[in-house]
């Protein structure tokens, strides 16, 4: 015999009215109730017809992921799967499944945001990174849809969740000049990424601060976070500079790019990177991001500015989440 909505507010102690306001995740009902609720939905085996209740709703219980353009990046980048699971795991807590939009240029990432803003096919998207003058997030938030980016704007009006990247760049630095280091490299991945700028800022800040030199020299750029960008910018670096006496790379890739050039040449630099697992790799220290708390929050936040939308409230969400160096 199936389970009923009746079976399960008799074990919840509520109307069956209120959990059908549970399912449909409304704002009106605390969160006692709805954990008391979904325990009893879990213990009962219920599962709710989604299908149905979306058209009743209007509402389809669906989140679009939107992906960096760079896909082959984001499938070896660590720092994204970490993310993925903080962002299923919300998910599954409010009965939500999520889509992923994707495409291999920037046309067919519109193509298909498009079709998920205009066809409504989801509830909101998260932009699993942030850049300058992106057409994607412009198009988004002229149709004012709810969504969120996984980062930095610049527009007050965008609502996002982040790391204080600054001074992530910042304390990073300062942790090697503590070290007594005085000639850092640093290696960013583009920098039309809001994080790469942000943390080489930091970087210059720091050294700035400890009256130490910032040579162009010590610093690269690359466009895309892959093992052997950090390989070739460690050789061509300590070729021509072989006074650096520390590592900082933005990345867990580019990290490993290094490591293995330091590796294969029997040569032993302190190297940091950002990262939220600790790495598999030979690092002196990391910037623990805690990208799985990224991934929570950003979830959270989005289901709130769809029932801000929902009560046609405006509330623009700028949530920092704190990072902290981890010694090896």
């Amino acid at each position: 015999m199936s389970v009923t909505i009746k079976d399960v507010a008799k074990l919840a102690g509520v109307s069956p009215s209120t959990v059908t306001r549970v399912v449909q995740n409304k704002s009106t009902i605390s969160e006692d109730t709805k954990k008391r609720v979904r325990k009893a939905m879990k213990e009962l085996n219920y599962h709710p017809n989604l299908n149905a209740r979306s058209l009743v709703s209007s509402y389809t219980q669906v989140i679009g992921l939107v992906l960096p353009d760079d896909s082959d990046a984001f499938y070896q980048n660590p720092f994204f799967p970490s993310v993925l699971r903080g962002i299923a795991q919300v998910a599954s807590e409010h009965q939500y499944a999520i889509q992923i939009a994707t495409g291999k240029d920037e046309k067919e990432r519109m193509t298909a945001i498009s079709q998920m803003v205009h066809g409504r096919r989801v509830d909101g998207l998260i932009f699993l990174y942030a850049q300058e003058n992106d057409p994607l997030i412009r198009m988004v938030s002229e149709a004012q849809f709810p969504f969120l980016i996984l980062g930095k704007s610049l527009s007050p009006f965008i609502p996002l969740v982040d790391n204080d990247n600054v001074q992530a760049g910042f304390d990073a630095t300062e942790y090697f000049i503590k070290k007594g280091c005085r000639h850092i490299a640093f290696l960013g991945g583009t920098k039309k990424l809001f994080v790469t700028q942000d943390r080489y800022t930091g970087y210059e800040n720091a050294l700035r601060k400890n009256n130490l030199e910032l040579d162009p020299h010590h610093t690269a750029f690359v466009s895309e976070f892959l093992e052997e960008k950090g390989y070739e910018f460690t050789k061509k670096l300590l070729t021509n500079n072989p006074s650096i006496d520390a590592i900082i790379t933005t990345d867990s890739l580019l990290a490993s790019g290094v490591c293995h050039f330091l590796s294969s040449e029997n040569l032993t630099i302190p190297t940091l990177s950002f990262d939220s697992v600790a790495p598999k790799l030979d690092l002196a220290a990391y910037v623990d991001i805690n990208s799985l708390e990224l991934g929570r929050a950003s979830f959270q936040t989005i289901l709130q500015i769809i029932n801000d939308a929902k009560e046609n409230r405006k509330i623009c969400y700028h949530q920092l989440i704190p990072h902290k160096i981890i010694e090896r």
